[in-house]
């Protein structure tokens, strides 16, 4: 009778150990599972964020060769052409694209998108006007070659806004989608989504 309770009594604390390791085991599993997941969503945004800020300099940096073009060209048409007042109506439409320029927080408004663009493309075409109409500038290689810069440049604005709001859509999806421990990765994230230039472009 005592070795049948013994037996018994071993069997149930064999038991009891074998359920709390099991429920351990258990325990560690979802939160290694759990960390897995937080691991890889944090670097994913971080990718995201880096990502979206290298594309953004693409496109900064792409301004700043077509203002520094813009401004080399209006120092040689200042000796050329006539009257001097045209060259100076020139370099003043230039300061005030520089003081519009697109930022990352302008971008929201699309007014200012609008703005921007109208006043790049009607310096640009009244430069490359004069370039044409003058003989001593089209023979110029110097001032040709300038030009050509500033018509790539330009010419690389749509792509590199493309590309742009291509990585910020899918960095405003992977918002949406895990807004709810965003603030577990980075705890300063506002949740805020970027604006688009294809959305400005629409209104």
């Amino acid at each position: 009778m005592n070795v049948s309770i013994r037996r018994i009594s071993g069997f149930a604390v064999a038991l009891s150990a074998g359920l709390l390791l099991s429920c351990g085991r258990s325990t560690t599993s979802n939160e290694k599972t759990a960390f897995t997941h937080i691991d890889s969503l944090t670097e994913t945004y971080l990718i995201l964020q880096d990502t979206l800020l290298n594309s953004w300099n693409k496109l900064v940096n792409d301004e700043n060769e077509k203002i520094e073009a813009l401004n080399a060209a209006l120092s040689h048409l200042t000796s050329i052409v006539e009257p001097r007042d045209l060259v100076s109506s020139l370099d003043l439409q230039l300061l005030q694209l520089r003081q519009i320029r697109i930022t990352q927080k302008t971008l929201y408004n699309p007014d200012v998108v609008d703005e921007f663009d109208f006043a790049s493309n009607s310096l640009i075409s009244e430069i490359i006007s004069l370039a044409e109409a003058n003989p001593t500038l089209k023979e110029n290689r110097e001032f040709q070659s300038i030009i050509e810069k500033i018509k790539i440049s330009e010419g690389r604005v749509t792509i590199y806004r493309s590309d742009y709001d291509s990585i910020a859509q899918e960095f405003n999806s992977f918002l949406e989608s895990n807004k709810l421990v965003l603030k577990d990765i980075d705890q300063n994230c506002s949740l805020e989504k970027r604006p688009l230039f294809s959305l400005s472009s629409k209104n």
